[in-house]
């Protein structure tokens, strides 16, 4: 695309300025906002994301990463350091076998019971371990969706001089700990309380390798140093040295220590942690009575629902599941739509007030992504409504929020065109996927429609590309066309068209797929239009409403060469033959 150097210019200018400007009409900007209140004057913010590698990691885990980076991005905007995290829990004891793993890795499953992810063999061998096999697919898609973010495995956490400085005081202090943790609960109504004598310490059972709660610790070193152990798996008895991270301390403390040991500032969670006594709550408070200091600033969210593709009466919703395999992964909604969509989903969602509210919950169907993207491209055009005064009659706070919405989804707001994109609509694209033999089919079929121009620039034909691409993969996998009953098809079409699509069917069917196309069909009905007296129209109109249930289509080369479509047309064939 040719802009004129000022035109450019002054559209820099214009997204530097509401890069820098607080809008807050959207929750991210509320959050980042009150990071700077309850953390003044740091040298770097840091926001973090966390998750379990138990298996697939799927959108619902995407959405703590996408969280994450908007407000560690919206600080560096307004002009401070910061940068975002992802703390990988991967020494996490295995417990069950994810339902989509190889038959042979399921049986093993009792064996497996208690050791740490990243010390289990990959089922599928083709990563080191059990842990890297699903976080190395997040791993390597986060930069196509524009999110610049660093992974830190367990081990590295756990081996960190500052967190086992840390870790050897809540061991000496466990007393303390253990009193400020039963008061939050007290507090919170519960009754079953930490007893006395409580180790908040996993020991690694140095014989059997496991490492989860049946690895019972039984006595603490005066220095904090060393927990001795009863393994419940094969009764070895030993010793765990904590700063050679020969075990590790349940999640109520190996979180509040990661806030410190990396200095956090915001944490988005799921909206269970907003409950009194929750995992949160304990923490928080350990940090503000053991340490002096805030938990950090978090936006909480209802979760991720999944609808599965084959229920099309959507009574059916799932929560996203890592181990049951359960919702799209992160690498792999990228075969069907654009990186920015997904932002876009995860980030348009509002609330008022980000202390008392969580963001509203998603029900997600694969069906829905069409709709998804038809969404994001009205939000474009609302995008460039607002910042050149197009968008009358909307009230500054939702301005905000259309401005806020936009530049957070993008993968890379410096390449934001000064013109609104020339975009296909998805369900156009899908259309096209239907009938076209390649993407560069697709590009031909689009142009002769005029959606888009015959000299299109780079830019509108790699959109267009990528589009038709992931349409392409939606329409395989989620599509899934049907043909009608024949009889019930022949029965939309008068007697006239019956006679005619009985000779046009044993016709084409006749000839091999290669050599079908319209210049050899056009010949076919001119001369069953004559003998019948039926225009050629109507001959058209009859293969269409057999199939498609409407006059018109692509055109009826495309659907003679499809070995579906041909079978289809030999089962109608079949029955118009049985008429007299």
């Amino acid at each position: 695309m040719c802009y004129a150097v000022n035109f450019l210019e002054d559209f820099a200018r214009l997204l530097n300025e509401y890069k820098s400007k607080k809008l807050l009409g959207h929750f991210a900007h509320k959050a980042a906002l009150a990071v700077l209140k309850t953390f003044p004057n740091q040298s770097l913010y840091v926001s973090e994301a966390g998750f379990t590698p138990s298996g697939k990691i799927h959108l619902g885990n995407f959405n703590d990463i996408c969280l994450a980076y908007a407000i560690a991005q919206i600080l560096e905007w307004w002009g401070y350091k910061s940068k975002a995290i992802v703390a990988v829990d991967s020494r996490d004891p295995f417990r069950q076998a994810p339902i989509f793993a190889p038959d042979e890795f399921k049986a093993r499953e009792k064996e497996l019971r208690g050791l740490p992810f990243d010390e289990i063999e990959d089922p599928w061998g083709c990563h080191s371990n059990y842990a890297e096999h699903f976080v190395s697919p997040v791993m390597d898609s986060v930069a196509e969706y524009g999110i610049k973010i660093e992974f830190i495995f367990a081990h590295k956490i756990h081996t960190n001089p500052k967190y086992i400085e840390l870790l050897i005081r809540i061991l000496q202090e466990r007393e303390r700990v253990r009193e400020i943790f039963n008061r939050v609960r007290e507090r919170a109504g519960h009754k079953k309380l930490y007893p006395q004598g409580w180790i908040p310490y996993r020991p690694k059972c140095e014989n059997c390798g496991r490492m989860d709660e049946n690895v019972i610790a039984l006595e603490v070193s005066e220095s904090g140093r060393y927990v001795k152990y009863k393994c419940g798996y094969c009764g070895h008895e030993g010793e765990a040295d904590v700063t050679k991270a020969q075990g590790k301390p349940p999640f109520r403390i190996d979180w509040p220590l990661r806030w410190l040991v990396f200095n956090v500032h915001f944490e988005p969670m799921g909206k269970d942690l907003m409950a009194s006594g929750s995992s949160f709550d304990t923490g928080a408070e350990l940090l503000r009575q053991m340490f002096n200091r805030e938990p950090p600033v978090n936006v909480f969210y209802d979760f991720l629902y999944w609808i599965p593709p084959e229920d099309r009466d959507r009574t059916t919703k799932l929560k996203f599941s890592k181990r049951r395999g359960i919702g799209l992964g992160v690498d792999e909604w990228l075969k069907y739509a654009p990186p920015e969509v997904l932002k876009y989903i995860i980030l348009r969602r509002q609330v008022g007030d980000i202390k008392k509210e969580s963001l509203k919950h998603i029900d997600f169907s694969p069906l829905d992504i069409p709709s998804y993207v038809d969404s994001f491209d009205d939000h474009e055009k609302a995008f460039y409504d607002v910042i050149y005064n197009r968008a009358s009659g909307l009230a500054e706070v939702d301005k905000e929020r259309i401005i806020a919405t936009y530049l957070l989804s993008q993968v890379s707001v410096d390449d934001i065109p000064p013109k609104q994109p020339l975009r296909v609509p998805y369900s156009v694209c899908i259309e096209i996927a239907l009938w076209m033999e390649s993407i560069e089919d697709g590009l031909n079929m689009l142009t002769k429609m005029g959606k888009i121009p015959k000299d299109a620039d780079r830019e509108v034909l790699e959109d267009a590309r990528r589009r038709l691409r992931m349409a392409h993969n939606w329409v395989r996998d989620f599509l899934k066309f049907t043909f009608p009953d024949p009889d019930i098809a022949l029965s939309q079409i008068s007697p006239e068209q019956r006679k005619a699509l009985k000779e046009l069917l044993g016709s084409v069917l006749r000839i091999e797929p290669s050599q079908i196309s319209m210049d050899a069909i056009r010949p076919i009905v001119k001369s069953i239009s004559q003998r019948l007296s039926i225009r050629p129209k109507k001959i058209y109109e009859a293969v269409y409403m057999i199939v498609l249930n409407k006059p018109d289509g692509p055109p009826v080369a495309r659907l003679f060469r499809r070995e579906d479509m041909r079978k289809y047309f030999e089962r109608v064939l079949k029955r118009l033959s049985k008429e007299v």
